[in-house]
């Protein structure tokens, strides 16, 4: 039977060696927190540079439309002026060629 030295004596080897055991399960398990926060790291900035390409993509469009809405509107002013102008065209010719001939 083992002395109560001896005893002792083993059970601090085997507290050290459960020490020594729990250090090196808490290396590994930051280890592998740290490899898996580079990974979720990772996949999160390629998700905001997916996002942002998405949003740059959909701002274009958005600006595409409003260029092409705000170029109808001025199409259809443009045209409006043009009728209302060439409308006047007659009277004005009148008044021009009354003029002249009011001086002569």
């Amino acid at each position: 039977m083992p002395t109560v030295i001896e005893r002792i004596a083993a059970a601090e080897a085997d507290a050290e060696a459960l020490r020594i055991n729990a250090a090196e399960n808490a290396r590994e398990l930051a280890a592998a927190a740290e490899d898996e926060a580079a990974v979720k790291l990772k996949n999160a900035r390629e998700e905001a540079k997916a996002g942002l390409a998405l949003a740059a993509s959909m701002a274009e469009a958005e600006a595409k439309a409003e260029s092409a809405r705000l170029m109808a509107k001025a199409r259809e002013e443009a045209e409006l002026f043009i009728k209302e102008a060439e409308a006047a065209l007659p009277e004005a010719t009148n008044s021009i060629i009354e003029h002249i001939l009011n001086t002569i």
